[in-house]
């Protein structure tokens, strides 16, 4: 596929969209929200493994002064079933952050650049990684515009799904040197920081045949689900669909010790787009322990769109309420 330098690419509409942020000048910390993430993930194939990273800081402020810094590492290798992670609650004098450039550290992982070129590193026991990650191909605008709702939350979320991305992924003592593509997510809120309003789930699908989805169902406290995705496709078009609700087709439940419950496979459908695909987590146990439990699984992908077989691969996200007592 012959790739558009990504910066270019946000100078345009693609079809199917309608814009509400700007990706550019929303890449900074915005110190009007409670909420500030910064999130990337990958996967790679390097000396016969199948390896995956997440790395992840938050911003957390009140009335616009920054009170906390979450951040977030993880590393799966698929093939041996090695999994790490570290979740982490820093002050906020212990990490670097600023609203005219993008820099989000915290002690142990760290983001920074801009949309041409960024560098992702992180380091917990046992694992590390040391990456550059490379503009290219189109953004994703979740919802078709990049703001929607979710629990009673005024969302803006926009993902560059196709970063080209190359350096050093070490587990235990071994360093791979990985080449393929990063998933790097952009978000902003209000909220409030200690409670949600039920529970969500996100997965990003990197398929075979160059469509990438972001998908994304919240389910409140009174049980009402909202489930749909955004597709695009080589060229940057954008479809929104709805997505029958995940509880539909969720199954082989874990219970780790934190109390929650997740599934750790679904079938997933949305008729709109013809899909068909059933997610699966290898291994299934990556919960990331911290000041708030939740589910980050580096998954596999298999199934159709349009009758045709597709593979793929994403991580699966649960976060908020899923304690088994539900």
């Amino acid at each position: 596929m012959a790739r558009t330098a990504l910066l270019a690419n946000t100078h345009t509409t693609p079809p199917g969209a309608r814009p509400a942020i700007d990706i550019v000048a929303d890449l900074p910390m915005k110190r009007g929200y409670s909420v500030n993430s910064w999130f990337a993930i990958g996967r790679f194939e390097s000396d016969d493994h199948v390896l995956n990273y997440l790395a992840h800081v938050i911003v957390m402020s009140v009335k616009g002064i920054p009170v906390a810094l979450n951040s977030s590492f993880s590393v799966t290798d698929q093939t041996t079933g090695w999994y790490g992670s570290e979740d982490k609650l820093y002050a906020p004098w212990k990490g670097t952050f600023a609203p005219d450039r993008f820099v989000v550290r915290a002690p142990n992982c760290s983001l920074e650049g801009d949309l041409e070129t960024m560098r992702v590193r992180a380091e917990m026991k046992g694992a590390s990684i040391d990456l550059v990650l490379h503009g290219t191909g189109h953004p994703l605008y979740n919802k078709g515009t990049g703001r929607f709702e979710l629990l009673g939350l005024d969302v803006r979320q926009y993902s560059l799904p196709t970063m080209e991305t190359s350096g050093r992924i070490t587990i235990e003592g071994r360093t791979h040197d990985v080449i393929g593509t990063s998933w790097f997510d952009r978000q902003w809120q209000n909220q409030n920081i200690l409670k949600l309003n039920g529970r969500w789930t996100w997965m990003d699908l990197n398929l075979s045949n160059g469509l990438r989805l972001s998908l994304w169902e919240a389910v409140d406290t009174e049980g009402r689900t909202d489930s749909w995705v955004t597709c695009i496709d080589e060229h940057g078009s954008h479809r929104v669909a709805s997505l029958t609700p995940l509880t539909e087709g969720a199954s082989d439940y874990w219970l780790p010790a934190s109390g929650n419950r997740y599934p750790t496979r679904w079938h997933l459908t949305a008729p709109e787009l013809s899909l068909d695909l059933v997610v699966t987590p290898s291994p299934r146990e990556q919960e990331l322990q911290g000041f708030l439990p939740h589910y980050e699984a580096a998954s596999d992908v298999a199934g159709t769109i349009d009758g045709e077989p597709v593979t793929g691969y994403c991580y699966v996200e649960m976060v908020g309420d899923w304690k088994a007592s539900r």
